[in-house]
Parts: structure tokens; C-alpha cells; sequence
């Protein structure tokens, strides 16, 4: 089912800029993101995921607001960092990837299609491999995303293929409209469908960020929160910031017996390279 011990606490900071319009006081500009980023990181988060977006919040081939967010969050901070290669299924492979050039460590990889809202998340298996096969080049770690338990199997395949390194990390993605619903059974049948001393995290989507995380804090899995899975701290109260959310999961995993690892003990987890100052190895 996973690995106790040292917790992985992802933050989530990037809010869709449709959602974040509607919402007061979030800034999606790459200095928002980024001081989010860091207030999550003084909350106890160890890793971020990022997608690559403009200076307002939308999806772009262009890396600059991308590289200067990074740039700003690692002036202040050693936290992980993870590059989305989700987004607009109408890109191109290599356009949705563009996040790979840059100064990430773990990337996102989604092993499989499935209904999303109320339109195809479409992840073709050649585009799959295409993403797998460059993150092995680039020696990023893959965070392979289960919506299905079909894509457990896909990405098995990657791993038989040598493109999955051990230890192998899984994010299970519950509560998307179109997808597997988030609850404890299926959270329970995902950790134990994937391979043995696999590492795993949850997102849980639908309002159901928190019930999941504990679920998997208590499975021996990793907790993600941010804006980009749930904006609100309560129904129908905004909250105040994402290391508001990251801070209740801190002290929640500490109360279960979990405290958050540091990055560089994150980073030994999941076999990645030492950062020495602010670079990484």
C-alpha cells in the first residue's frame, strides 16, 4: 500500500485562471505563484507542482513566466519541484512537455485517457512513451497520474520498457467529474494495484482535497493541497492562502504519527539528485 515514515506534502498552487477570476485576491502572476509557493514551504510542503503558465494564469509554449517562477522559488527556498505535462489535450506532445527543459525534478505523466468534466483528457500511448522516454533522458522522475486503475497497467508497461525507475511514484487523482469517484475503497484498491515500496500521493478533487489526504496519510500514502484542487479551507470559505491548507495537513500527519520530510529527505526518497547551493547536483 506505500511507506510510512517522513510525510511528502505537495502543494498545488496554480488555480486555472477561470476559477481563480471568480475567487478574491489570487495572484497568478509568476510572483504570486512563486510567494505562494514559499509561504506553503514555511507551512511544511516539501514539493511543488507547477504547470506552465503566463504571467496571467493561462497555458503557454512560452517558458519565460515559467523559468521566472522557478527562478523566484528557488531564491528562497530548496523545495521540490514538479513540472506539469498535463494541460490542453489539443497541444502537441512536445508542447505539453515544454516543462522538461527546465529546471524541474519530477514532471507529471498521465499513462492514460479518460473522460474529464465534461470533455477526453486525451493521453495517447505513443504521447505517454513519448514523455516517459524524454523524462528518462532528462533524468526527471516521472509522477505517474492515476485517474483509472487501467492506467496502473499502462504504466507497468513503462516500467517492464525500463522508462519507470524504482522507487516509482504514483499520484491518484480521485473526485474528477468523469472519473473515478474519491472514496476509501477506491483509494484503497489503487494502493494496493500498484507495485510493492512504490511511492504514492493523493488529489483529490471535488471538495474532496482533505478527506483524502487523510485517508492517505493514514495508508502510509503522501497529502496534496493547494488551490488548484480546492480554493476553499471549508465549504463556502475561501481559503486565506495555500499554506493554510498545507499547514492543517502538516499538523494533521504530525497528529497520525507522520512528520514532513525535508526536501533533501524527499529527495533521497524518490532517488533524486542533492541540490547544493540552490542548484541541483
Amino acid at each position: 500500500m506505500g511507506t510510512t515514515g517522513g510525510l511528502i506534502v505537495t502543494v498545488a498552487p496554480c488555480i486555472p485562471s477561470r476559477m481563480a477570476g471568480k475567487l478574491g485576491g489570487v495572484d497568478v502572476s509568476p510572483e504570486g505563484i512563486a510567494r505562494e509557493v514559499v509561504r506553503a514551504y514555511n507551512a511544511g510542503a516539501n514539493m511543488a507542482h507547477l504547470h506552465v503558465w503566463d504571467g496571467r494564469g493561462e497555458p503557454t509554449t512560452d517558458l519565460a513566466a515559467f523559468e521566472r517562477t522557478l527562478a523566484l522559488i528557488q531564491e528562497q527556498c530548496d523545495i521540490v519541484l514538479e513540472g506539469s505535462t498535463g494541460g490542453v489535450s489539443q497541444l502537441s506532445s512536445e508542447q505539453r512537455s515544454l516543462s522538461l527543459l527546465t529546471g524541474i525534478e519530477v514532471a507529471s505523466l498521465n499513462s492514460g485517457s479518460v473522460n474529464y468534466d465534461g470533455g477526453v483528457y486525451v493521453n495517447s500511448p505513443d504521447e505517454i512513451r513519448y514523455w516517459a522516454a524524454e523524462m528518462k533522458r532528462r533524468e526527471i522522475k516521472p509522477n505517474v497520474a492515476i485517474f483509472e486503475v487501467g492506467m496502473v497497467a499502462n504504466a507497468m508497461e513503462l516500467a517492464d520498457e525500463g522508462l519507470l525507475d524504482s522507487p516509482r511514484l504514483f499520484t491518484f487523482v480521485l473526485g474528477q467529474r468523469g472519473a473515478m469517484p474519491a472514496t476509501p475503497k477506491n483509494m484503497l484498491f489503487l494502493s494496493e494495484s500498484i507495485p510493492e515500496g512504490s511511492i504514492w500521493t493523493v488529489a483529490g478533487h471535488g471538495g474532496h482535497d482533505l478527506v483524502m489526504s487523510v485517508l492517505a496519510i493514514s495508508l502510509g500514502g503522501h497529502p496534496r493541497a493547494g488551490f488548484e484542487d480546492n480554493p476553499f479551507y471549508r465549504q463556502d470559505q475561501q481559503a486565506e492562502s495555500n499554506a493554510q491548507l498545507i499547514d492543517r495537513l502538516v499538523q494533521l500527519g504530525r497528529t497520525l504519527g507522520r512528520e514532513p520530510a525535508t526536501p533533501a529527505e524527499v529527495r533521497s526518497m524518490l532517488g533524486l539528485k542533492p541540490r547544493r547551493d540552490g542548484r541541483v547536483d
